[in-house]
Order: structure tokens, then sequence, then C-alpha cells
């Protein structure tokens, strides 16, 4: 009887490590893509929005909470605009970043594979989380807020954004800048 369930227990154990086999995403935070997207936040500190012009794709796909902007020629100007009209002194604090290098065997949330999602291309996201802070150029009021962003990249460009944060703050500050202008 003991000898018929460690079979069975090998058995198993071996399955499964076999079946694991054919799905081999993987997570890493030293890698290229990872300290790329580390000097982008160091970039955008500096307000440095050249470093964006050759990060994204030309045809980028940008998610910001549930706003959609298609294009870098559409994006980089709301860049710009938080970066020279809206804020100052911005930081990026306890920045975690790791990129995800999906299997194409890894599962999708409808159900597909990666592989059937993305044909004939590697499967990248990198996932930061930190927290945003900065002085509001108009009202001189400090800004600080949490925020999660994922960049999905393919050779060597960010091809798709996500962002996720509590816009508020930001709407605060466009507020009285437009406030201001018709002074």
């Amino acid at each position: 009887m003991k000898k018929i369930t460690l079979i069975l227990f090998s058995f198993g154990l071996f399955s499964s490590i076999i079946c694991a086999e054919e799905e081999k995403s993987f997570l890493l935070t030293k890698d290229p893509i990872s300290m790329k997207i580390r000097k982008y936040f160091e970039a955008m500190k500096k307000e440095n929005i050249e470093f964006a012009e050759d990060f994204y794709s030309e045809k980028v796909k940008v998610s910001i909470n549930d706003l959609d902007i298609l294009g870098k020629k559409n994006y980089l100007p709301r860049l710009k605009t938080i970066h020279k009209s809206l804020f100052k002194e911005v930081n990026f604090d306890n920045l975690h970043v790791h990129t995800n290098y999906f299997s194409p065997e890894a599962l999708t949330s409808d159900g597909k594979t990666m592989g059937e999602v993305n044909l004939n291309e590697k499967t990248i996201w990198t996932n930061v989380w930190g927290t945003v802070t900065g002085v509001g150029r108009t009202t001189n009021k400090k800004i600080s807020f949490r925020m999660h962003m994922d960049f999905r990249t393919l050779d060597g460009k960010v091809v798709e954004m996500l962002a996720f944060y509590d816009p508020a703050q930001m709407n605060a500050e466009i507020e009285a800048l437009e406030a201001s202008k018709t002074k």
C-alpha cells in the first residue's frame, strides 16, 4: 500500500512539473526593460519630455483610468502639459518596478492564451507602483497620490500603457490653471 501511495504521489508530482513546463512565464526586476522604465520615471522627474519621444511607439495606446488616447502625437502634448504647466518638483516615491515575460501558454482574462492574443510576438508587461508627489504650478499646493502603471513593450518601445490613480488633485490643478487664464 505504501508503494502504491508513493508511486501515485511521484506520478502526480512528476505530472504537475511536466504541465508547468508548458507555461514558463517569469518576472524580473533588474532586466533591461525594467531598467528602461525606471529611466523613464527619472526623465519625467527632470521634465525631460524628449525621453518619451523614443520611449513610446508611434501607435501607442494609452489608457488613463477611463480615458483612452491613441498615438504618441496625441499623448505627448498631455505629458508635456502635466510636467510643464501643471506640476513642478515631481517625484515618484517608493517606486516598485517589475517586468512580466508571459509564456505563449499563459491564460488571459477571456480564457485565450497570450499566444492566441498576441500572434507572433512576445507579451511583455512591466508593472509600476509608487506615489506621485509634486507642487501645483498655479496653486503652489503640494500633491501626493498613489499610482499604478503598466507598460507593454514590443521591439524596445512601449506599445500600450495603462495608468490608474485618483485624478482629484490633478483635476483641481487643471481647474485652477483654467481659472487663472480667464482673469
